[in-house]
């Protein structure tokens, strides 16, 4: 986004809050107009003009620029789930998969909820749910994901939120300083993830194996036994 994009956003906040006293004053306008010119510098002014509208539409005090960067958050990240939200999805899961659930995570659910289940234990989980009816406290399972989920989300949400300019920067100083675990934690991550798509890998093979002697059965069963 330009200076000249944001000086017109900036006139449409004006307008939209005549009442707002800091407006009074051109030299604080201008300040506004040159602050949101950084903070968006890397952004689409479509982007950042929706996020506006949307604010002004349901404010009614003017925007901050973490209130405009939280709303094109929304916009550009719908993967990011609200954790109320995310409880819902897994919720939903447990329902339908039930206690032995064979099913792919990454793919039944959205990747950062995916991450906080897989960190918990689905049969974990599921005797937390299960307990609230054999006399148990009820909520457990909501409570532990809740627990997970919540900094995770927090955590990508600021990330998400930072201009990635302003994010290269930080990563980059943080990069020159000796390591204090990070990159620990990051191969621990990728080694589960490998070991993950072996054994899938593995699975598939079996399952395409089983399939193949299956199939031979049948013809072997009608006398036509394959060269």
């Amino acid at each position: 986004m330009t200076k000249a994009d944001a000086a017109r956003l900036v006139a449409i906040v004006v307008t939209a809050y005549p009442n707002f006293d800091k407006f009074k004053d051109a030299k604080a306008i201008e300040a506004t107009v040159n602050l949101w010119a950084m903070m968006f510098e890397q952004d689409e002014s479509g982007i950042v003009a929706l996020a506006v509208k949307k604010h002004i539409a349901t404010n009614k005090w003017p925007p901050s620029v973490a209130e405009i960067r939280e709303i094109m958050l929304e916009i550009q990240h719908p993967e990011l789930i609200e954790p109320d939200k995310a409880w819902l999805a897994v919720s939903d899961l447990m329902y339908s998969a039930g206690q032995f659930n064979h099913g792919d995570l990454s793919r039944q659910l959205p990747p950062l909820v995916a991450r906080a289940v897989e960190s918990i234990g689905w049969t974990s989980l599921w005797e937390m749910h299960r307990s609230a009816y054999i006399g148990g406290k009820p909520g457990m399972d909501r409570v532990a994901f809740m627990q997970q989920y919540t900094p995770m989300y927090e955590r990508e949400k600021a990330r998400s939120m930072t201009p990635a300019q302003l994010t290269e920067k930080i990563d980059n100083v943080a990069g020159s300083l000796p390591d204090k675990g990070q990159h620990l934690i990051g191969y621990r991550e990728s080694e589960r993830r490998r070991k993950e798509q072996e054994m899938e890998a593995l699975t598939r093979g079996a399952l395409r194996l089983e399939s193949q002697i299956v199939e031979k059965t049948k013809l072997e069963l009608r006398g036509e036994v394959p060269e």
